[in-house]
């Protein structure tokens, strides 16, 4: 697209939704920045068969060069629905571009669509901060880096959410070209630190009843489930860094390097669970989490419920 050809098939997968929507909106603007109300279809996978699709793929644009038809949640498809459309992507219409987002795709298929296929994830923790002050900018404001620390240390690496609390703040302090570390403090939707704290120590205590009480705090506060993961498993991978460090002979400055993490109580707190997890056992943590993961993107259970079963599985010996 860069070079002035387009594609005919894009795959925008991961686990980042504001670089996916980012990268799915670059792609519609500048394809069809036209009648686009006349060319461009969108379906979600679990309502629309392959053969819908493809027909829509074989018809041609109307008044315009070109249309697109977007797939989203294309990774409920199965593996004999993502075959279904091998014969098109090898004889694709030169006038459609077929866009499929997805949180993940099989490796046979990545393998099938090669080139057209684009992998956006989460950035490290160090890039974090250059996010933060680069998503602020297109907002029309500046961020202080103390605001920008504490957003990090808030939401993580979630750039969606880091948009999400950003839009926020820019709607909050109007006119103003800065956003200040008490508008974050004011608006910025988190469940508390100490709050996650408490259930890992619970996990790492194995005391199943009072990890099941925190998870039901922070289910109380409204945080959508997949953000609710995402924070325990950030937490956990903090502390299997951490154990790491430990491990080498490190101390908290050590950690403090490793993580990119500048809060003195989130690092002292972090070093004392940590000497409570075995490596092996914060490993399979890890993996638990990995598991939990894809049942909430495909299990019809409810929520809560898998949630948790999760707890469960991390707070009994095993």
């Amino acid at each position: 697209m860069a070079k002035g050809r387009a594609r005919p098939f894009y795959l925008l997968y991961g686990d980042e939704g504001y670089l996916v929507e980012r990268a799915q909106a670059r792609i519609v603007d500048t394809l069809l920045p036209q009648l686009r109300e006349l060319n461009y279809t969108s379906y979600d996978a679990g309502q629309a068969p392959p053969s819908e699709v493809i027909n829509a793929c074989n018809t041609l644009p109307c008044m315009a060069q070109r249309r697109i038809v977007l797939v989203k949640n294309a990774h409920q498809y199965s593996k004999s629905d993502l075959k279904s459309f091998s014969p098109y992507l090898q004889s694709p219409s030169p006038t459609t571009s077929l866009i499929f987002i997805a949180a993940e795709m099989t490796a046979e298929f990545l393998r099938e669509v090669k080139d057209g296929a684009f992998h956006l994830e989460r950035p490290p923790q160090k890039e974090v901060i250059p996010w933060i002050r680069t998503i602020a900018q297109e907002l029309g404001k500046e961020i202080t880096a103390e605001a920008a620390g504490y957003l990090q240390e808030a939401v993580g690496r979630d750039l969606q959410g880091i948009y999400h609390e950003l839009s926020k703040a820019s709607l909050y302090i109007g006119e103003r070209a800065r956003i200040e570390l008490q508008d974050v403090e004011r608006l910025v939707s988190e469940v508390r630190v100490t709050t996650i704290f408490d259930l890992t120590k619970a996990i790492g205590d194995r005391d199943l009843k009072r990890a099941l009480r925190a998870l039901e705090r922070i289910w109380e506060s409204g945080e959508p489930p997949l953000k609710i993961l995402g924070m325990i498993s950030r937490q956990f991978r903090h502390l299997l860094m951490t154990k790491e460090v430990l491990t080498h002979g490190g101390g908290t400055e050590e950690v403090k390097k490793e993580l990119g993490i500048s809060n003195p109580y989130y690092l002292r707190e972090l070093t004392a669970q940590a000497k409570g997890f075995s490596p092996a056992s914060l490993q399979r943590a890890i993996k638990t989490l990995w598991q939990a993961d894809l049942k909430l993107k495909r299990s019809s259970l409810p929520r809560r419920l898998l949630l948790e079963g999760l707890i469960i599985k991390l707070a009994t010996p095993s």
